[in-house]
Protein backbone atom coordinates (compact mmCIF):
# COMPACT_ATOMS: atom_id res chain seq x y z
CA UNK A 1 0.00 0.00 0.00
CA UNK A 2 1.25 3.46 -0.87
CA UNK A 3 -0.74 6.55 -0.03
CA UNK A 4 -0.25 10.28 0.26
CA UNK A 5 -0.94 11.91 3.60
CA UNK A 6 -0.61 15.24 5.35
CA UNK A 7 1.30 15.49 8.62
CA UNK A 8 -0.91 16.76 11.45
CA UNK A 9 1.62 16.60 14.27
CA UNK A 10 5.04 15.15 15.05
CA UNK A 11 6.09 13.44 18.30
CA UNK A 12 8.74 15.17 20.42
CA UNK A 13 11.43 12.67 19.46
CA UNK A 14 10.46 12.86 15.77
CA UNK A 15 10.10 9.07 15.41
CA UNK A 16 6.33 9.12 14.89
CA UNK A 17 3.88 11.45 13.23
CA UNK A 18 0.13 11.78 13.27
CA UNK A 19 -0.97 11.87 9.63
CA UNK A 20 -4.24 12.28 7.77
CA UNK A 21 -4.50 10.34 4.46
CA UNK A 22 -5.56 12.18 1.35
CA UNK A 23 -8.07 10.00 -0.49
CA UNK A 24 -7.93 10.64 -4.24
CA UNK A 25 -9.21 7.33 -5.67
CA UNK A 26 -12.18 8.97 -7.39
CA UNK A 27 -10.07 11.89 -8.62
CA UNK A 28 -7.88 10.12 -11.17
CA UNK A 29 -9.72 11.60 -14.15
CA UNK A 30 -11.27 14.57 -12.38
CA UNK A 31 -9.56 17.97 -12.19
CA UNK A 32 -12.01 19.52 -9.70
CA UNK A 33 -9.72 19.18 -6.67
CA UNK A 34 -12.24 17.17 -4.68
CA UNK A 35 -9.76 15.02 -2.73
CA UNK A 36 -11.08 14.27 0.74
CA UNK A 37 -9.34 13.51 4.00
CA UNK A 38 -9.42 10.12 5.70
CA UNK A 39 -9.20 9.25 9.39
CA UNK A 40 -5.94 10.27 11.12
CA UNK A 41 -3.49 7.57 12.22
CA UNK A 42 0.08 7.28 13.50
CA UNK A 43 2.96 6.49 11.14
CA UNK A 44 6.60 5.71 11.94
CA UNK A 45 9.38 8.04 10.81
CA UNK A 46 12.14 5.41 10.64
CA UNK A 47 14.22 7.37 8.14
CA UNK A 48 14.40 10.42 10.40
CA UNK A 49 12.87 13.00 8.06
CA UNK A 50 12.55 16.54 9.42
CA UNK A 51 8.76 16.79 9.57
CA UNK A 52 6.43 19.59 10.50
CA UNK A 53 2.65 19.99 10.47
CA UNK A 54 1.34 20.48 6.93
CA UNK A 55 4.05 18.44 5.14
CA UNK A 56 2.84 16.05 2.45
CA UNK A 57 4.36 12.58 2.80
CA UNK A 58 4.12 9.16 1.16
CA UNK A 59 3.08 6.33 3.50
CA UNK A 60 3.87 2.67 2.83
CA UNK A 61 2.89 -0.49 4.68
CA UNK A 62 5.33 -3.32 5.22
CA UNK A 63 5.21 -6.28 2.84
CA UNK A 64 4.82 -8.61 5.81
CA UNK A 65 1.72 -6.76 7.03
CA UNK A 66 0.18 -6.79 3.55
CA UNK A 67 0.89 -10.51 3.11
CA UNK A 68 -0.56 -11.35 6.52
CA UNK A 69 -3.67 -9.31 5.71
CA UNK A 70 -4.15 -11.16 2.42
CA UNK A 71 -3.74 -14.55 4.06
CA UNK A 72 -6.11 -13.81 6.92
CA UNK A 73 -8.76 -11.93 4.96
CA UNK A 74 -8.83 -13.91 1.72
CA UNK A 75 -7.12 -17.28 1.81
CA UNK A 76 -8.41 -18.61 5.14
CA UNK A 77 -12.13 -17.96 4.40
CA UNK A 78 -11.73 -19.33 0.85
CA UNK A 79 -9.98 -22.48 2.10
CA UNK A 80 -12.65 -22.96 4.77
CA UNK A 81 -15.43 -22.58 2.17
CA UNK A 82 -13.86 -25.25 -0.04
CA UNK A 83 -13.27 -27.60 2.88
CA UNK A 84 -16.84 -27.23 4.17
CA UNK A 85 -18.15 -28.03 0.68
CA UNK A 86 -16.31 -31.36 0.78
CA UNK A 87 -17.27 -31.93 4.42
CA UNK A 88 -20.97 -31.42 3.71
CA UNK A 89 -21.63 -35.07 2.71
CA UNK A 90 -19.96 -36.69 5.76
CA UNK A 91 -21.56 -34.08 8.02
CA UNK A 92 -25.00 -34.72 6.53
CA UNK A 93 -24.58 -38.47 6.94
CA UNK A 94 -23.54 -38.02 10.57
CA UNK A 95 -26.34 -35.59 11.44
CA UNK A 96 -29.25 -36.71 9.25
CA UNK A 97 -28.25 -40.24 8.12
CA UNK A 98 -28.65 -39.31 4.43
CA UNK A 99 -26.77 -37.69 1.55
CA UNK A 100 -26.52 -33.91 1.60
CA UNK A 101 -28.74 -31.80 -0.61
CA UNK A 102 -27.52 -28.88 -2.71
CA UNK A 103 -29.07 -26.50 -0.20
CA UNK A 104 -27.14 -28.08 2.67
CA UNK A 105 -23.91 -27.85 0.67
CA UNK A 106 -24.60 -24.18 -0.04
CA UNK A 107 -25.31 -23.57 3.64
CA UNK A 108 -22.02 -25.26 4.56
CA UNK A 109 -20.10 -23.13 2.05
CA UNK A 110 -21.71 -19.94 3.37
CA UNK A 111 -20.85 -20.94 6.92
CA UNK A 112 -17.32 -21.74 5.72
CA UNK A 113 -16.99 -18.20 4.38
CA UNK A 114 -18.75 -16.16 7.06
CA UNK A 115 -17.61 -17.86 10.28
CA UNK A 116 -13.86 -17.50 9.55
CA UNK A 117 -14.43 -13.99 8.16
CA UNK A 118 -16.18 -12.97 11.37
CA UNK A 119 -13.38 -14.53 13.43
CA UNK A 120 -10.72 -12.67 11.42
CA UNK A 121 -12.66 -9.42 11.79
CA UNK A 122 -13.01 -9.90 15.56
CA UNK A 123 -9.30 -10.73 15.91
CA UNK A 124 -8.26 -7.72 13.88
CA UNK A 125 -10.46 -5.41 15.95
CA UNK A 126 -9.38 -6.64 19.37
CA UNK A 127 -6.21 -8.74 19.30
CA UNK A 128 -4.00 -8.30 16.23
CA UNK A 129 -1.97 -5.09 16.22
CA UNK A 130 -0.22 -4.72 12.87
CA UNK A 131 2.99 -2.77 12.54
CA UNK A 132 2.67 0.93 11.90
CA UNK A 133 2.94 2.21 8.35
CA UNK A 134 6.16 4.07 7.57
CA UNK A 135 6.85 7.47 6.05
CA UNK A 136 9.21 6.87 3.15
CA UNK A 137 9.16 10.16 1.25
CA UNK A 138 8.47 13.85 1.90
CA UNK A 139 7.09 15.80 -1.07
Amino acid sequence: MTQSAEVISVSEDGKEAQVCPIVTDACLTCKEGCARRGSPFTASNNQGFELKAGDLVRITASQTAESLQAILALLIPAACAVSTFFAANPLSRALFQRESSEGFKALCVLAGIFVPSAAVMALSRFKIRPSKPCIDKVY
